[in-house]
């Protein structure tokens, strides 16, 4: 339950409870209070969005790297990455050698990124501003994914789904997103099996049909035994990536692998969502090696296995990283950075239009913000771009993100 929610905002209710009121328990789904249901569709059916959040904020100066800003080295003391060791992107930007693995998307123009991005109203608290991040935009009472669902056409059972963990706050509001850990754990316990199993999601079923199927707690049981059926027959069939292809065993490697697998099984899904930790590197941070840099390594390992096993499908297919905040330009006394404004946002795959995009005003003393980079980049404008790629109005953004003039940032080729 969210607090500062209204009433009716705050009394929802889940398909775990749901179902294990009905004597069925261990299932991984979620639902929160509807989203009105939209009837215009103008969306291109075929494209999936994949969000990846990186909690704790990312140190974005020493992920997109301002190599050639004369500030740079001295604000950064023993953490900076030598000019001569970065991957050369755009606009005197470089990446840090970490994300080695996406050179060849990078050589495709498929890795946009856009620096000094995030909230506009930031205030360095991973809770507030993940917590406003995610329902984007003050005063709303439901999650951004969950508005966009409502207006996305519709599809199957698994449209969008977060991997791993509980449903973040950016898909409070809706009846359809789905936690998995693994389609080949998204299953009920306490059902039993073959015919008996059967007859339990028929009961079920029968249960929450009739005069009450519109409700948000009926779509929700509905949207969950149609997954279970679904997800049963994508697991009997055991998995294995394209020749070549291994991804790093460990959160995000695993969750990236599952999203291809659904994308690859045809499921019809549309937003996908992910979360990974450790960010928040006050203390002991590194440079070129170091504990961000094996957090880079994995991250950009994973995306680049992901869009090399999805091969063809990889056109259909746009991923973005985002983060509650960045970090302060300068060092701390520990090794580390401490909580800033502006981050990095990166957009890569198959709406993707290669670059550095977005305002940069550099890393002088004036430029800075309580010695952070400003938010320059309105991170919904990022994500706008993304939206309008998936075949999105303006009005249908609108309703993504109210209040927002949507000012294109260029990151892909809406």
């Amino acid at each position: 339950m969210v607090k500062n929610l209204p009433a009716a905002d705050q009394c929802t209710l889940s398909r775990r409870g749901v179902l294990a009121a009905a004597g069925a328990v261990g299932i991984t789904a979620g639902v929160a209070s509807v989203l009105p249901i939209r009837v215009a569709f103008a969306d291109a059916p075929g494209r999936t969005l994949v969000v990846i959040s990186l909690r704790g904020g990312m140190d974005g100066l020493n992920a997109l790297v301002p190599g050639a800003d004369p500030n740079y080295a001295g604000l950064r003391a023993d953490i900076a990455i030598p000019t001569g060791q970065l991957i050369p992107m755009d606009r005197t930007f470089g990446l840090h050698p970490a994300y080695a693995s996406l050179k060849p998307l990078l050589d495709a123009g498929k890795v946009a990124a856009v620096p000094a991005a995030g909230l506009l109203d930031n205030s360095r608290s991973h809770f507030q501003d993940t917590f406003n991040l995610e329902i984007g935009g003050a005063g709303q009472n439901s999650g951004y994914l969950a508005r966009l669902l409502s207006v996305l056409s519709p599809g199957s059972a698994f449209r969008g789904i977060q991997e791993g963990g509980s449903l973040p706050t950016s898909y409070l509001g809706s009846a359809e997103a789905l936690t998995l850990n693994g389609i080949d754990n998204f299953k009920a316990n306490g059902w039993g099996q073959g015919a008996e199993e059967t007859a339990t999601a028929t009961a079920l079923g029968a249960l929450f049909a009739g005069p009450d199927a519109g409700r948000p707690y009926a779509r929700g049981v509905a949207t969950t035994l149609a997954a279970l059926a679904e997800g049963k027959q994508i697991a009997a069939k055991p998995y294995t990536p394209a020749d070549g292809v291994t991804y790093p065993d460990e959160g995000l490697g695993r969750a990236l692998r599952d999203v291809a697998r659904l994308i690859k099984s045809g499921t019809g899904l549309r937003v996908a969502a992910m979360e990974t930790g450790g960010y928040d590197t006050h203390v002991g941070q590194g440079g070129v090696t170091g504990s961000l840099a094996t957090l880079q390594k994995r991250q950009g390992d994973s995306i680049a296995a992901f869009f090399a096993d999805l091969g063809p499908q990889a056109a259909d297919v746009t991923l973005v990283t985002i983060q509650e905040f960045g970090r302060r330009a300068d060092t701390n006394g520990n090794g580390g950075t401490d909580h800033g404004g502006g981050g990095v946002m990166f957009v890569i795959g198959g709406g993707a239009v290669g670059g550095v995009h977005g305002k940069w005003t550099g890393l002088a003393p004036d430029q800075l913000d309580d010695g952070a980079v400003p938010v320059l980049n309105d991170y919904r404008n990022v994500l706008g771009d993304v939206i309008r790629w998936l075949g999105m109005s303006q009005e249908q953004l609108g309703t993504v993100f109210p209040g927002l003039t949507h000012a294109p940032v260029g990151v892909t080729s809406a």
